[in-house]
């Protein structure tokens, strides 16, 4: 009996030195994160000039929550600058600027991000204002700015994935139109068709317009070499967005390209349609049959050009050094046309080939 009072006594002195050892080790794990949290506070005040108690600054605007849906159109689009069926098309075709809400913060929503933009863009405010008046951060309007603009600007790439090739921004090609130069000069614009012309060198994107035009080049040069010298491929090679913006298609990385034809030198900015032969495999004939199809849009673009203004297909009968302008007039006019949806008549595309 004796004996197990003896244990039981041991056995309780035994827990009690290790509760006292827990509540010890409690305490001084306790003290060292106190310790810790402490060094980090002066380290952000050491930083910052004051304590950061919290990692988001909740600000309170009621302007896009309350305000803006009680605009009538007027003031809505002297606010924003674009109507709302405007405002509402931006909101359908620029879906992937729509962020998830996380566990942390409900994420800013997509009509507020597009209208965060437009009115930045709109407005002559500074992002600090822009960002009191939507009661979110002044880093956060221009990362949100950012990235609407990249977004619109690549929503041009989305157009031509619709058409069956991916990654492409514009497609590009060369088209004659006829002058009469000077005789001394006339032997630089006598080209390969046999007569002479001066070269209208143009990138077009999926909706035929013209982004980019070139003219006034001799009829005797190749649209590859007037490619190779024009500010278009500078742009291209020096446009790190392009880069950036890649995809990868059965494991390839594909960046952002511009399509042209076999005339073309192929580069990572240019694709071009696999050389023709007999026995071609099938993969090859259809990566050709797509690139052809989606690089027709800028045959189409000139083929609604000179139907439009017969004077571009039939030839252009004015001094040399007035033709320049009236081509670039004519590529404008084809925009504004497209834009309003003024839409070509198709007997005049039939008279225009005869």
């Amino acid at each position: 009996m004796e004996k197990i009072s003896f244990i039981l006594a041991n056995n309780a002195k035994i827990m009690y030195c290790l509760h006292k050892k827990q509540k010890w080790v409690k305490c001084a794990l306790r003290a060292h994160h106190k310790i810790r949290r402490y060094m980090t506070l002066a380290f952000l005040k050491k930083i910052h000039g004051k304590y950061r108690r919290f990692w988001t600054c909740v600000e309170k605007s009621s302007f896009w929550e309350n305000d803006v849906p009680t605009f009538k159109n007027d003031k809505f689009k002297n606010t924003f600058r674009i109507d709302r069926s405007t405002f509402q098309y931006l909101v359908d075709r620029l879906k992937n600027l729509q962020r998830a809400d996380t566990c942390w913060r409900n994420a800013i929503s997509l009509e507020k991000r597009i209208g965060i933009a437009l009115y930045s863009l709109a407005s002559s405010a500074e992002y600090r204002t822009v960002a009191s008046l939507f009661g979110i951060g002044r880093t956060t309007v221009g990362e949100i700015v950012l990235e609407v603009c990249r977004e619109i600007v690549f929503e041009i790439v989305n157009g031509f994935e619709l058409l069956g090739f991916p990654q492409c921004y514009e497609a590009i090609d060369g088209c004659h139109i006829e002058v009469k130069p000077p005789k001394g000069e006339a032997s630089d614009y006598f080209n390969f068709k046999g007569w002479y012309s001066t070269i209208l060198f143009a990138a077009v994107n999926y909706r035929y317009r013209f982004t980019y035009i070139n003219i006034g080049v001799q009829g005797r040069c190749n649209d590859s070499s007037i490619f190779e010298c024009s500010a278009l491929k500078a742009y291209h090679i020096n446009n790190v967005l392009f880069a950036r913006h890649f995809k990868f298609i059965e494991g390839v990385k594909v960046p952002i390209l511009l399509i042209a034809d076999s005339a073309f030198k192929l580069s990572p900015y240019v694709m071009k349609p696999f050389p023709f032969s007999v026995d071609q495999i099938e993969g090859e004939k259809m990566f050709n049959k797509k690139l052809s199809s989606c690089r027709r849009v800028v045959e189409n673009a000139f083929g609604h050009l000179k139907a439009r203004f017969r004077k571009i297909g039939k030839g252009l009968e004015v001094n040399i050094k007035n033709v320049n302008t009236i081509i670039k007039a004519c590529c404008i006019m084809h925009n504004i046309c497209n834009n309003r949806n003024d839409n070509i008549n198709q007997g005049w595309i039939q008279q225009s080939d005869f």
